[in-house]
């Protein structure tokens, strides 16, 4: 109950203490999970039995722990079905998360004897023995009394410190006040003085301060015995094994060692600072509640005491101190609100902690994935709902609150977002940097979009007449915060990723992929193709996500209906965010027809020419059109605004996506009668299916991503307007609310309800237009493209030679083996037949035939469908030989499937195309069997057993 109690105090150090907690789970579990797994490979030099679990399954899928990590990727995605059978198969380690379990179990001894451990008989005596009189002990009572404490407290001496201060300690019920030598001395000069440091050490007391400082103490402790001393002891004894000469090709050169040790140093960095963060603030808080039980803040006013480090180093250095300095304090003093705001340090924790979370989760093979991940956008959006909602109430109550944006909280919780996941990935991957380390700036949209919408869509839901109706308006702005964090993180499993690694579109792989689906010239669209190419990878792994539109249509929705039911006008225009979107709307308009003027002009004369290429690229830049006249108009309306700049930008973004959707129906439905503008037809007349489908195609992929994008273009108007203002000294702060006058105009009734009707109704059936989707998975869409080249690393002889008995040991244990055991039976039962067929020297048995071979065709296209061999020269001896089995099954089929009874001359042919396909399959076993020694002799001989 006490903790609880301390998890409920407002003073801001609960929801800092959960963070250091959530932190140090990450950071440990992670860290040990490395370490262990990091062990069970170095053990592979001797051994094969690291090979049989998630190593092996990325061996098996052609990972090379040495290759570029674009071409690791594209082996994975090739598969990605199979990947995650052979991933789930596995069995579940919990050696991490036991590890952790005993970490905090060492924390909890340690939180359990430290005070132990300070009240040393001979370290402190008590206070009876300095006070001959009993007036300190009375003065003692009586300051117990102004605090409220009701918790049993020793007071103690600590004849050793001259300085004027004291500390507290102990743990939950009992606690100790450690009175220095000096502060007795003070006592009878500056009496005021005292009472001040004793105030504040009670304060400590009052608001539960002591226990979590001294919790957080023992977790940094335990963290630090307990997982980091482990991790830098690994990579000592790497080090080891490299300067003795071991050769092995799981190491990387310099990067191994780099990366374990700048993962060590992060994780430590964010514990402490965490911890730090959490100290300093309950320092700050204690400096208030004294202050408030009557301590006088002359108090506070002490020179800093000189020390060896300069003050700009010191100035530097100060989030990684757990005490503030004197300057601070009078600060926070001066400005009670200064302590109660939302630091940066806080929400770069909270980021870094969601990415190691989600690296965590991932590591974690009992837990699916998809509940995984939700588990760290749930964590990670709680920190900055709840303190930033709480920040947005304060402001509202306030008569001079000032509007809370939430964009700087939100792109520092995005910078530890981008932070911890590059840190933590340069475990898994083979590159120093990244092939393209722009694209991890998504992180800052992906935590600052869902951020400021909160803030400001919380503000508006504040604005409703009646409590349950901003209760309900807050659920579903938090659901819809939740919602669009995880849109953002799973854009970035599902594609930024892969695109920031180079994978996106390696070797022109995608222009390849649509110049074998849409045949034709293509000579003239190069620029045009590259552009689609990169578009489409940005477009595509989130258009056909329900939770996806349903966030987008509520990111706007919402807003809406809230401005629509405030009590008072308050400051809210909608009139002049409407006539931003028709004016947007206007703009795609103007670009839809400048794009098809463009197309026609340098477009083939033909009609069938039309057809082909030229219709994807119109179809594209439609697209193009759809996306980006929104999310320009988004920039201008948050760029022109002051407040409510996110909610009026997705609304005026809204009605120009609606427009620009009626632009591309109309355009596409009178094609033949606008001259210029003609697409693919020179026949005048209306033709209001063409323009729906091509339409609709255009809603399938835009009708979500459009509003996300317009939502991060926002983001940037209003930072540009921002900088503006920054440059020519203007104020940048967002101005206060304005008090609600009771004589303000309430807004019509059915002009509001006109209004989202005319909006709301277009959308939902555009909803229901796209529901007829054509979805590809990633396996069929990463097969049917063209595979890049994989660029071989440097490796001496050994390591060449390692690392391919590795791949086809692995290959085989995780699937090759038994593929081959079935292709074995099946054929075993052809040779019965075919000897028994021999015996008898009659007819063939058709029925026979046609199972045995459909048995032997469905066997070989099973391995056809399994992992390609991760050797080059091996698959390609392996692929030769399925394939010439699969041309004698599939004729053995055909031909045994409608034999001709009763006429001997359609016997006879049928026996002979028989002979040969049995002759053909033959043929591709025999290439087959010898396919399979050269594998088994690479991967070290023997027959391997399935798992």
């Amino acid at each position: 109950m006490r903790f609880l109690n301390a998890l409920r105090s407002g003073n801001g150090t609960g929801p800092r203490f959960a963070l250091l907690v959530a932190l140090v789970v990450a950071a440990g579990a992670t860290t040990l999970d490395v370490v262990l797994s990091s062990f069970h490979n170095i053990r592979s030099d001797s051994s094969e039995e690291p090979l049989k679990g998630a190593f092996g399954c990325m061996l098996a899928a052609g990972i090379d722990p040495s290759s570029a990590d674009a071409d690791n990727i594209n082996a994975i995605t090739s598969r990605m079905k199979l990947f995650d059978q052979c991933i789930g198969a596995q069995p579940t380690s919990y050696e991490g998360v036991i590890g952790t379990l005993v970490l905090f179990a060492v924390a909890a001894a340690i939180y359990w004897l430290l005070p132990v451990w300070r009240n040393r008989p001979h370290r402190l005596v008590p206070v009876e023995a300095v006070d001959a009189d009993g007036a300190l002990r009375a003065e003692l009572a009586a300051l117990c009394e102004r605090a409220m404490i009701r918790s049993r407290v020793r007071f103690r001496v600590d004849p050793r410190r001259m300085t004027a201060g004291a500390c507290v300690f102990g743990r939950a019920g009992s606690y100790t006040v450690s009175l220095h030598a000096g502060l007795l001395a003070r006592r009878g000069v500056d009496p005021e003085g005292f009472r001040a440091v004793v105030l504040h050490e009670l304060a400590h007391l009052h608001q539960r301060d002591v226990d979590y400082a001294y919790a957080g103490t023992a977790l940094w402790r335990a963290f630090v015995l307990g997982a980091l001393v482990p991790q830098f002891a690994l990579v000592a004894y790497l080090v080891v094994l490299v300067l003795t000469g071991t050769e092995s090709p799981f190491w990387n050169g310099g990067k191994l060692f780099f990366a374990q040790i700048v993962f060590g140093l992060f994780l430590a960095a964010l514990v402490h600072l965490a911890r730090a963060d959490l100290l300093r603030r309950r320092e700050l808080q204690a400096d208030l509640q004294a202050v408030t039980w009557g301590a006088h803040p002359a108090g506070w006013y002490q020179p800093e005491r000189p020390g060896r480090v300069p003050s700009r180093l010191r100035r530097a250095t100060a989030l990684l101190r757990t005490h503030p300095d004197w300057a601070e304090r009078r600060l926070a003093l001066a400005d009670p609100e200064r302590s109660a705001r939302i630091t940066m340090v806080e929400m770069f924790l909270t980021g870094a902690s969601a990415a190691l979370l989600a690296g965590l989760a991932a590591a974690v093979q009992a837990v699916p994935y998809g509940t995984s991940i939700w588990i760290t956008v749930v964590l990670a959006a709680a920190v900055p709902c709840s303190v930033l909602g709480l920040r947005v109430v304060r402001s509202r109550r306030s008569r001079h609150g000032r509007a809370e944006s939430g964009a700087f909280v939100g792109l520092w919780f995005g910078l530890g977002l981008m932070t911890g996941d590059y840190v933590v990935s340069n475990l898994h991957r083979s590159d120093w940097l990244l092939p393209e380390p722009l694209y991890l700036l998504a992180f800052l949209f992906i935590a600052a979009v869902p951020v400021v919408w909160w803030s400001q869509s919380l503000n508006l839901a504040l604005g409703l007449p009646t409590r349950g109706r901003r209760w309900t308006a807050a659920a579903v702005c938090v659901l819809t915060t939740v919602v669009l964090l995880w849109d953002g993180l799973q854009w970035w499993r599902l594609g930024g990723e892969r695109i920031a690694l180079g994978a996106g579109d390696v070797n022109a792989a995608l222009e390849t992929y649509y110049k074998q689906v849409v045949p034709g010239d293509w000579s003239p669209f190069s620029f045009d193709l590259r552009v689609l190419s990169v578009g489409m990878a940005m477009l595509t792994p989130l258009f056909n996500e329900a939770l996806t539109i349903g966030a987008a249509a509520l990111l706007w929705l919402t807003p809406l209906v809230l401005m629509l039911t405030q009590r008072v006008r308050a400051g809210v225009r909608l009139r002049r965010t409407l006539l931003w979107g028709v004016a947007g709307g206007l703009l795609s308009w103007g670009a839809l027809a400048v794009a098809l003027a463009a197309l026609h002009a340098h477009g083939p004369v033909g009609r069938p020419e039309r057809a082909g290429p030229f219709f994807l690229v119109s179809t594209w830049w439609t697209i193009v059109v759809a996306v980006a006249a929104p999310a320009v108009t988004a920039a201008v309306v948050a760029a022109v605004s002051r407040r409510h700049w996110m909610p009026r930008a997705l609304i005026a973004g809204q009605v120009a996506q609606l427009m620009a959707y009626a632009a591309a129906f109309l355009f596409y439905s009178a094609d033949g009668c606008l001259g210029p503008l003609n697409n693919a037809t020179h026949t005048c007349g209306w033709n209001a299916s063409n323009g729906t489908e091509h339409a609709r195609r255009v809603i399938v992929l835009t009708l979500a991503d459009t509003v996300l994008a317009v939502a991060c273009a926002a983001l940037v108007g209003a930072a540009a307007a921002w900088a503006v203002r920054t440059v020519r000294g203007r104020p940048t702060d967002v101005p206060a609310w304005p008090a609600p006058s009771l004589s303000a105009l309430r807004r019509p009734a059915l002009l509001g309800t006109g209004l989202l009707l005319a909006l709301s109704v277009p959308a939902l059936l555009l909803t229901g237009v796209t529901s007829p989707r054509v979805t590809v998975s990633a396996d069929e869409f990463m097969q049917s493209r063209a595979q890049p080249q994989r660029q071989q690393p440097v490796r001496s002889p050994e390591q060449r030679a390692r690392m391919r008995s590795w791949q086809a040991w692995a290959w085989m244990y995780h699937g090759g083996n038994e593929r081959s055991q079935r292709i074995r039976h099946a054929l075993e039962r052809l040779t019965r037949l075919l000897g028994d067929g021999q015996q008898q020297g009659a007819q063939p048995d058709w029925d026979a035939y046609r199972r045995i071979c459909a048995a032997v065709d469905s066997t070989v296209a099973d391995a056809g469908q399994y992992f390609p061999v991760p050797l080059a020269d091996l698959q390609k001896e392996w692929a030769s030989a399925l394939s010439t089995m699969r041309q004698g099954t599939r004729r053995c089929v055909t031909v045994t499937g409608t034999p001709a009874a009763g006429q001997d001359s359609t016997q006879a042919r049928n026996a002979t195309a028989l002979a040969l396909s049995v002759q053909q399959i033959v043929t591709g076993a025999v290439d087959w069997q010898k396919a399979s020694v050269h594998i088994r002799d690479v991967a070290g001989g023997g027959e391997l057993p399935s798992p």
